[in-house]
Parts: C-alpha cells; sequence; structure tokens
C-alpha cells in the first residue's frame, strides 16, 4: 500500500499533536499560542519530503521533523526581546528642541459696523 500524506495525517495528527504540545511546555513556550504554527510547519516539512515514509517509519520520520521544528522555535525565541526593552548596544538621544513655529491663524482687525 502506498503511503500520502492524507493517510500519515489521519494516523498521526492527534498523537504527534499531543507530543508537540508537551514538549512545547517543557521548553517554556506557550502550548496553546504555539501548537498551531509548529504542527503546520511539521506537516509542511513531511509534504516537502522526496519521498513518504513507510507506516513502520512514519512515527520516527514525525517526531525527528517535530524535532527540527521545535529547535528552530526555540532558537528564534532568543532573538526575540519583548517590546518595550533597550536593544543591547543602542542609546537613545533625545529630540533635539525646535524653535518657534510660525502661527497657522492668521490675525485679521475685526471691522465694526456702524
Amino acid at each position: 500500500m502506498r503511503t500520502t500524506l492524507a493517510t500519515l495525517y489521519t494516523s498521526y495528527s492527534a498523537r504527534l499533536a499531543a507530543v508537540a504540545a508537551e514538549r512545547l511546555a517543557d521548553m517554556g513556550a506557550d502550548p496553546v499560542a504555539d501548537i498551531d504554527d509548529v504542527m503546520q510547519d511539521v506537516w509542511l516539512r513531511a509534504l516537502q519530503l522526496l519521498v513518504l515514509p513507510e507506516p513502520e517509519h512514519a512515527w520516527s520520520v514525525l517526531t525527528g521533523l517535530l524535532d527540527q521544528e521545535l529547535a528552530a522555535l526555540e532558537a528564534s525565541q532568543h532573538r526575540e526581546l519583548p517590546c518595550g526593552l533597550d536593544l543591547p548596544g543602542v542609546h537613545w538621544m533625545p529630540p533635539a528642541p525646535l524653535g518657534a513655529l510660525p502661527s497657522a491663524v492668521a490675525v485679521y482687525p475685526t471691522v465694526v459696523a456702524a
């Protein structure tokens, strides 16, 4: 029987997602927020394989792809800085004070009717 991505997904998607959620929690990531992205990347990598694994080797291949995605995610998290923190080595300088700006309101003399 020929292996297709649909048969792999049907057979292993729930089990692989459970393992991915556990590993995300172990590495300190938010499993709820990151699980969809990780699983999408794992199945994309599986789709890009030149030859899909036979059913007896599929689990080890899919967990290997999961390990690659989690390693990439962990490496990318170390480069991200939370919003509001200064970048290392960047010094902030206050803006130079501006001179007086011309008034945008024209002043016209009022004419009083006699």
